[in-house]
């Protein structure tokens, strides 16, 4: 009984073994698939001197769904063709059951969607860069965006509201000085808004975004909540600044608004709700960022 277990225990060895040493397709077809591509790179460079070399490869599991497995059949590989000073990559497919490969250009990721932010972003340039150029006294000055930010509205009609809202920080140099602008523009109005932005500095005196923190942190905690769906949240402030207005009366107009980013995090879950506060109309309004 006892040589009997030994027996099959050992037969049971060899059949995991010949069943692991099996290749697996992408190693069984990889002459095919560079032949391939040689073949199509050798035609399209008219070269025939064209060499191909794999960069990539990988065995295309099939789905189980009947039962019964179904062993891989399939492979793929990227494959770098170099020829007559040209070169070119190559995405190859084959298949064991049709007996063949088909070389075709690599397919580019898709790019990411175009925000607002993306679509005002030209405009809002423009307004920092006339802005920068009348205070630094310099029609040459250039500019440069330091961060673009789409504002998805706060959705409380039932029925989805697009954005219209994007905010920039735009620095702009020119003639030895510098200064820098957060840019506010509205998509439904068609107009772009620039500010002097006044950040708070550790140590320094009170600004009045310290003074309306609150109020924000409220305002992005009670938004939050909502589109968390969870009552037991926590915020974390992670930008405030106090947006010094133009002067354009030839008096001193203080400052008397401020916006934040605000993290709002509970039941496992976080969100960031930018809001924007103004002294004068004592309220704060929010909305969800989205970045580009």
């Amino acid at each position: 009984m006892k040589n009997s277990l030994t027996l099959s225990a050992a037969a049971i060895s060899v059949l995991i073994g010949g069943c692991a040493s099996q290749p697996q397709p992408a190693e069984t077809l990889r002459p095919g698939a560079v032949h391939a591509a040689q073949q199509r790179g050798a035609a399209e460079f008219a070269c025939p001197a064209a060499t191909a070399q794999v960069l990539s490869e990988e065995t295309i599991q099939e789905p189980q769904g009947t039962g019964w497995y179904e062993s891989p059949h399939r492979a793929e590989y990227t494959v770098s063709v170099v020829g007559c000073g040209k070169r070119t990559t190559y995405s190859v497919g084959c298949d064991t059951r049709k007996k063949d490969c088909v070389a075709g250009p690599v397919q580019s990721a898709a790019p990411p969607p175009r925000q607002l932010a993306d679509e005002l972003q030209p405009q809002a340039v423009t307004v920092a860069q006339q802005h920068g150029a009348a205070e630094l006294a310099c029609p040459a000055a250039t500019t440069e965006v330091l961060r673009a930010e789409t504002i998805e509205e706060t959705q409380a009609t039932g029925w989805y509201e697009p954005p219209r809202h994007a905010a920039y920080h735009i620095a702009v140099s020119g003639c030895g000085k510098r200064t820098s602008y957060l840019v506010t523009c509205d998509h439904k109005k068609n107009a772009c808004a620039a500010s002097t932005l006044r950040k708070t500095e550790e140590g320094g005196p009170p600004q009045l975004a310290d003074q309306l923190q609150p109020q924000a942190v409220k305002a992005a905690q009670q938004q939050g909540a909502a589109e968390l769906g969870c009552q037991a949240t926590t915020t974390e402030v992670l930008r405030q600044e106090t947006i010094e207005e133009t002067q354009t009366t030839g008096w001193y107009e203080p400052p008397h608004r401020a916006i934040y980013n605000i993290a709002v995090s509970g039941c496992g879950k976080r969100t960031t709700v930018a809001v924007a506060c103004d002294d004068r109309k004592n309220r704060c309004v929010t909305g969800t960022l989205q970045r580009p």
